[in-house]
């Protein structure tokens, strides 16, 4: 089975990270950006106010797709700027730092420059469950539907062998 993991990349010679918990405090006092507005880009967001000076929060679509709960409490924090229909295009810096990332305004066409220390990329994981198809309720994404008490509709029996 495939599961999530933690990632880091070079781009351009810039490390970006995934883990915010393990390589947040690394970032202490610094500026970030954090690429995603699904529940884990919100979630690192949050997360990561509490360490960092400052967090900007690029989505590529209109508006955030975390849970309302999640939204709120993102949009409360004071070192927080969110930019949604932003399309993160170039991640500058040099063989040891990440110094900034470029991104299009996808409404303006204009490219817009931000200057920071570390990016951290949340773009979401793909569930696992493809083999679950036909046998309980999946949302479009792959999500396994339950109601208030946690139950799957239309209960799920163990496969046949």
């Amino acid at each position: 089975m495939k599961s999530a993991r933690r990632a880091s990349a070079n781009i351009a010679g810039a490390a970006w990270h995934t883990a915010r918990t393990a390589d947040g405090p690394l970032f202490k006092g610094k500026r970030v950006a954090v690429i995603g507005g699904g529940n884990s880009g919100v979630e690192a967001a949050i997360d990561l106010a509490n360490i960092v000076a400052s967090v900007t929060l690029i989505k590529f679509g209109a508006e955030l797709r975390a849970d309302a709960v999640l939204q709120k409490k993102l949009r409360s924090l004071p070192n927080v700027t969110i930019i949604t229909q932003g399309q993160t295009t170039e991640v500058t810096g040099d063989s040891k730092r990440v110094n900034g990332i470029v991104y299009k305004d996808r409404v303006s066409g204009e490219e817009k420059r931000i200057e920071l220390e570390g990016m951290f990329v949340q773009i979401g994981l793909v569930p696992n469950t493809e083999w679950l198809k036909g046998s309980i309720e999946l949302s479009k994404f792959g999500e396994i539907i339950v109601d208030a008490k946690s139950a799957t509709s239309p209960a799920c029996s163990p496969p046949a062998t």
